[in-house]
């Protein structure tokens, strides 16, 4: 694949990402809502995330059965993002307890549809902490393809910790969180 979408093989993900990316978006949902994350970087073959972005507020619609982001609410991200040579490398986002860490339908048709793009479902509204039990998918050939414990582990790289940026942002732009 070339530009504009460069193939990616592999996600390099700093070992604290997946802990703060969970409770960010636990914390964000309450346990009752779905609520979500951006995962950014430099789309290489091996892209390396850099950046968690959590989204809520104006613009983020949160509720029991669907997480919804305005166009406005990408835009502002894609202002801050690009000048810095980050793009979209995943989507995270929660289902509620009972409900399985599967992409839903909605999920397979409204969400990114990009080549590479990951699609992660955290299950238990966010609580779960194991995130081999997350759903992971992967945007190729037109549709998302979840990505089994084997083919996971080949293609996601953990590193020990490395600095990330971590933002919440909404319509009105972006503002600097703590891990």
């Amino acid at each position: 694949m070339s530009a504009p979408y460069p193939a990616i093989h592999r996600w390099v993900v700093a070992s604290s990402i997946l802990p703060t990316t969970r409770k960010a978006v636990h914390e964000a949902g309450q346990g009752l809502k779905e609520s979500g994350a951006l995962w950014l970087g430099q789309r290489t073959e091996t892209a390396k995330i850099s950046a968690v972005v959590l989204l809520r507020g104006n613009g983020v619609e949160q509720s029991s059965g669907s997480w919804k982001v305005r166009p406005e609410v990408f835009g502002a991200v894609t202002r801050w993002a690009r000048p810095q040579g980050l793009t979209l490398l995943a989507v995270v986002h929660t289902h509620l307890r009972g409900v399985p860490p599967r992409l839903s339908r909605a999920d397979h048709e409204y969400s990114v549809q990009v080549p590479g793009v990951l699609a992660v479902v955290i299950g238990d509204g966010g609580a779960e902490a194991d995130y081999h039990r997350w759903g992971w998918y992967v945007h190729e050939n037109d549709r998302y393809i979840c990505l089994n414990r084997n083919v996971l582990a080949a293609r996601l790289i953990l590193e020990d910790d490395y600095p990330f940026d971590f933002r919440e942002a909404d319509a009105e732009g972006l503002r600097v969180l703590t891990p």
